[in-house]
């Protein structure tokens, strides 16, 4: 059943219809043997979360605004961080993208994040799925800006590119993947919806497709890229969302609405 005519338009501020319309949400809400979800907002202030606020970071915190925002604010030095792992700090991972038999199970993806500067050289940030334990010190991004050496597949702005976001993705052990360069160009301040979609019956030229403000991005993660060394196979992920200052200023990234994750069983 076609689901986007009772959703909202892709560029408002809530899911996009296009990433979502074909999501079985309600059916995985009211029967989990279809799925598994995590359905975040932030109307009634912050959900379970695992934070981490490294060397003097400000940490987590909510926002008032419509429809509740959640910010994630460095300290004021030089790799300062802060990091938020949904779930909460006991919570297994539960999400999984893989082309093994008997696991390849479609998952969505999205979120609303918007960081305070576009300046280069002045913070990197993370949003996406990452192993359990990312919020700790240099869980996602290395003092030298790179991403950490973890398992995770999602939107990462480098500290020296400010305006300019990529799609990524990382085995522990092996190299990062950008699949997707500049895949969305952000303004200061401006909130951009991310998302992605893991299809295991898509052809194999089009297994992870990419959104950017609900617009299907032309590039895409391949079968050929799941069944490498490089690509995050089989992992167990949650969602993460994290960033560092570059400089003896602090800086923040702000989730707003909603955090979405979804796969089925």
């Amino acid at each position: 059943m076609d689901r986007t005519m009772y959703l909202g338009a892709n560029g408002g501020a809530g899911p996009s219809p296009s990433v979502w319309g074909y999501a079985p949400v309600l059916d995985v809400v009211l029967d989990p043997n279809e799925g598994y979800a995590l359905l975040v907002d932030f109307v009634n202030g912050l959900p379970n979360v695992d934070s981490q606020a490294a060397d003097g970071g400000a940490g987590v915190t909510a926002v008032s605004e419509l429809g509740g925002a959640c910010k994630i604010t460095t300290g004021g030095t030089d790799n300062n961080e802060a990091i938020v792992q949904f779930g909460g700090a006991d919570a297994a991972a539960v999400f999984r993208i893989s082309d093994g038999a008997g696991e390849q199970k479609k998952l969505f993806f999205e979120c609303r994040v918007k960081a305070d500067t576009v300046t280069d050289a002045k913070a990197g940030f993370f949003v996406g799925l990452a192993a359990s334990g990312v919020a700790a010190a240099d869980g996602l991004i290395a003092d030298d800006g790179t991403l950490a050496d973890k398992d995770l597949i999602g939107f990462f702005r480098p500290e020296g590119d400010g305006d300019g976001v990529d799609f990524v993705y990382r085995k522990n052990g092996q190299a990062v993947q950008t699949a997707i360069a500049d895949v969305a160009t952000i303004a200061a301040d401006t909130y951009v919806k991310l998302g992605f979609i893991y299809d295991p019956a898509a052809v194999a030229s089009k297994k992870i497709a990419v959104f950017v403000n609900g617009v299907e991005q032309n590039t895409y993660v391949t079968a050929a890229n799941i069944a490498a060394a490089t690509f995050p196979d089989a992992v167990l992920l949650q969602a993460a969302a994290g960033i560092k200052t570059a400089e003896d200023v602090d800086h923040n990234i702000q989730l707003g609405g909603f955090v979405r994750v979804l796969q089925l069983r």
